[in-house]
């Protein structure tokens, strides 16, 4: 960051004149010119700090690479108790001295709804919890979000990028990433060139490292975090949600780059029936060492067979497979697949232990690497391993119980074909005869 000058010091108060970013990310992020940040983080990591220190530069108007004139600039976190007694009390009723507010106009819950600053900007609260229709209305300049969207995320997220369009406005969305969501999760993995993401360690803000945080409060929060959530709670990385079915599941390890099959490699084809659910039929390859690769996928809602039966064909061209496996459900389905040419077999459809046998696929070897690999362009499955979970509840959980009936599509095509290929094979035990 830029040396503030005397009268900028004065200008500021005590917490901006003070604030020094962490080296890394954290001061990226603040010189990042992209039209959408995202600053992921675990908890306690100072992206919250960060972020709405960021914000009280532009609106104060002593941001050194962003500027706005009377502008407007929303706030928004998921509940108004949130944006009243963080965003507010903890950081920008802080981080914006009183001497610079001309007036403020109080909303639910005693949270500020309007922020007017002597310079002419105006900060505005959002929640997210109030929906949709509260995201609409005129063009902003920035919005500054902090925590996940539970709201209808695509529908709040439409609308903030609706108001930034016009005025070629910024947003900077800062979070610890627990609940799995789909379409952050696609977005971020699949980053466009308007975004830029940075990441934030809680252990790089530890004193013993030039950060603000007691090495002793930091090692007390991990003990607190079960083990299954530390990897977003420390790092803010999309990783082991609670509730997750392939915990093991990375897609730094287990996505990547497409390449030719070698026509010497096993293939099959996996069907998992819909209409009112997508339709998915995924191809899946088998080397020689026994490692599986799904390699191309088709998912597809509310169409007839027929046109199912059309695209099959047309992504299998001339390739040879071993067997095609499909939903036994849906036997009409199934008898129109074999009229078309497309004979299929009854897989075992055990879920229990088919989760079971692919997370044994998902385990990394000895030499480094997993028995099941994902094409990168196969997104529905690489989002479906992310999101297929068990019910919330407690840390027991029964090895009777079965994951929630969603977001497993893909999921429920790839468990047919590997328990069916791989399942233990009962053993038969030799009966000595006597006499």
């Amino acid at each position: 960051m830029e040396v503030l000058t005397i009268p900028q010091i004065k200008y500021l108060g005590e917490h901006l004149s003070l604030y020094l970013p962490l080296p890394g990310d954290q001061t990226a992020f603040h010189r990042s010119l992209a039209d959408i940040r995202w600053l992921f983080g675990g908890n306690k990591s100072g992206k919250s700090y960060a972020n709405m220190i960021d914000l009280a530069m532009l609106a104060l108007g002593v941001h050194p690479w962003r500027h706005i004139e009377n502008g407007v600039i929303w706030v928004c976190s998921e509940t108004w108790e949130m944006c009243r007694d963080i965003i507010w009390k903890d950081y920008l009723q802080k981080f914006i001295p009183e001497k610079q507010i001309a007036h403020i106009d109080w909303g639910y819950a005693h949270c500020p709804s309007k922020v007017y600053l002597k310079n002419g900007n105006l900060v505005e609260f959002r929640a997210f919890s109030q929906g949709r229709g509260s995201f609409q209305g005129r063009s902003i300049d920035a919005i500054y979000c902090d925590e996940q969207c539970l709201h209808d995320l695509q529908g709040i997220f439409e609308e903030i990028q609706a108001r930034l369009i016009l005025l070629n406005g910024s947003l900077s969305w800062s979070m610890t990433p627990i609940k799995a969501q789909a379409l952050l999760e696609e977005r971020i993995a699949t980053l466009p060139d308007t975004d830029e993401q940075f990441k934030l360690d809680l252990n790089a803000n530890r004193k013993s490292r030039g950060g603000y945080v007691d090495d002793k409060r930091i090692d007390q929060l991990i003990s607190e975090w079960p083990i299954e959530t530390q990897e977003t709670r420390i790092k803010g990385n999309f990783a082991a949600f609670v509730g997750n079915v392939y915990k093991t599941f990375r897609r730094d390890v287990h996505v990547i780059e497409s390449f030719p099959i070698p026509e010497d490699w096993d293939k099959w084809r996996s069907i998992d029936f819909g209409f009112s659910n997508p339709f998915v039929n995924l191809w899946v390859a088998r080397d020689g060492d026994g490692n599986y690769f799904v390699y191309r996928e088709y998912y597809k809602a509310q169409e007839v067979v027929g046109e199912h039966i059309r695209v099959v064909k047309r992504l299998s061209g001339k390739e040879r497979y071993r067997d095609t496996f499909a939903d036994p459900e849906d036997r009409e389905a199934r008898q129109q697949f074999h009229n078309a040419g497309i004979k299929t077999k009854i897989p075992v459809k055990s879920i229990n232990p088919g989760v079971e046998m692919i997370q044994t696929k998902l385990k990394v070897k000895g030499d480094g690497y997993p028995s099941l690999f994902i094409f990168s362009e196969c997104k529905h499955t690489t989002l479906e391993f992310g999101l297929y979970r068990y019910a919330e509840g407690g840390r027991n959980r029964s090895s009777a119980d079965n994951p929630l009936n969603r977001d497993n599509h893909c999921m429920d095509a790839l468990r047919y074909l590997l328990y069916t290929l791989e399942k233990p094979r009962a053993k038969i035990k030799a009966v000595l005869v006597s006499g």
